[in-house]
């Protein structure tokens, strides 16, 4: 009886353990991103700073893009890591994301398939930039031209993985040395 009674405890006490560990993981978890800036539609600072972003990039840092749009009773966010950035002038970021063939969105059971073969020759490709301009494009592979352009405005929020920078930062055209 009393080696049961051990055993019980010690599997509680390796329960809370790992209960307690686990929860004592979330945070940092949900602390490796942080909003560095978000601007409104017409690229207003809503929080954060393009400085801050800028000075991110320039570290190294990951950066991912939030944006999304809500209208008739439906809703869609998107978040994407880009694959190519630019600053401007010091003064704006302009990011490319990785081209996509484009799912069948089917809003009724709030699912997606590749089930219409139209679409899977069409890739669709964006551009986005911190005055909360958004320009996509679908561009026939096969034909090799753009079949629609969207150009639109949302709200975005940027992005970049915690870290802390132990030295300055400087411009990659700047001859600074890091």
């Amino acid at each position: 009886m009393k080696n049961v009674l051990i055993a019980t405890a010690l599997v509680l006490l390796g329960a809370l353990s790992s209960y307690f560990s686990m929860s004592q993981e979330k945070p940092q978890l949900a602390s490796r991103w942080k909003i560095a800036f978000k601007n409104n539609a017409q690229g207003e600072t809503l929080s954060g700073s393009k400085e801050e972003l800028i000075n991110a990039i320039r570290s190294g840092s990951t950066i991912k893009v939030g944006w999304g749009w809500q209208k008739n009773g439906k809703s869609m966010e998107h978040i994407s890591e880009p694959i190519w950035h630019l600053v401007l002038n010091d003064q704006e970021v302009i990011v490319h994301l990785d081209p996509q063939v484009l799912s069948n969105t089917v809003w009724d059971s709030l699912s997606a398939n590749y089930i219409d073969p139209a679409l899977m020759d069409l890739e669709w490709r964006v551009v986005l930039s911190t005055r909360g301009e958004f320009d996509a494009v679908w561009y026939d592979r096969e034909e090799h031209q753009v079949v629609r352009r969207l150009p639109q405005r949302h709200i975005m929020t940027w992005f970049v993985e915690q870290h802390s920078l132990s030295r300055q930062v400087v411009p990659f055209y700047s001859l600074d040395a890091y």
